[in-house]
């Protein structure tokens, strides 16, 4: 397992956005399922995808735990961002669902751990703070009934001053 470190640069407001790191890598997941987790957090709340409205937005936050719902179970590609402030988005055309919502990282550490053993796949240095994450899933419609497909799903991670709502910015009707 490696770990990522990750330095954030503060730029005026009035300068454009500036990727600082990105990284790509696959991960094993199942039950259609991966975890954002901030530091060293155990376990997962019994209470993840319980709501209708959570489910069908591909995203929840619980606590310290952020679970991101893929279109299958299996190895996927997944690429993460970061950006030292929200970025200016290009066509976001190829994605099929985009979401987003605040996460705090309170540890220094966001891990992203699969599904169901919860194992540590990466871990990402970040400074302490209020985060704003954006999940980005493309090509689902490719997956198949054997669960075989092209599908990725790409983390856009900035720094945000104050927690905002969840917003589903394109929803893909399964």
């Amino acid at each position: 397992m490696k770990t990522v470190i990750l330095s954030i640069l503060m730029l005026s407001s009035s300068m454009v956005s500036k990727l600082q790191n990105k990284i790509e890598f696959w991960l094993n997941t199942d039950y259609d399922q991966f975890y954002l987790v901030d530091g060293n957090e155990a376990e997962i709340a019994n209470s993840l995808w319980i709501n209708e409205d959570d489910f069908n937005s591909r995203i929840e936050v619980s606590g310290s735990v952020m679970g991101i719902r893929t279109e299958r179970s299996g190895k996927v590609k997944v690429i993460v961002e970061v950006f030292d402030k929200k970025p200016d988005f290009e066509s976001q055309d190829e994605y099929d669902h985009i979401v987003e919502c605040s996460f705090e990282i309170k540890s220094g550490h966001l891990m992203i751990k699969n599904c169901p053993d919860f194992e540590l796949v990466k871990d990402i240095i970040l400074p302490v703070g209020l985060y704003r994450i954006r999940v980005s899933s493309a090509n689902l419609s490719t997956v198949a009934s054997d669960y075989s497909g092209v599908d990725y799903y790409r983390l856009s991670i900035w720094n945000e001053k104050v927690m905002s709502a969840k917003s589903v910015l394109k929803q893909y009707i399964e």
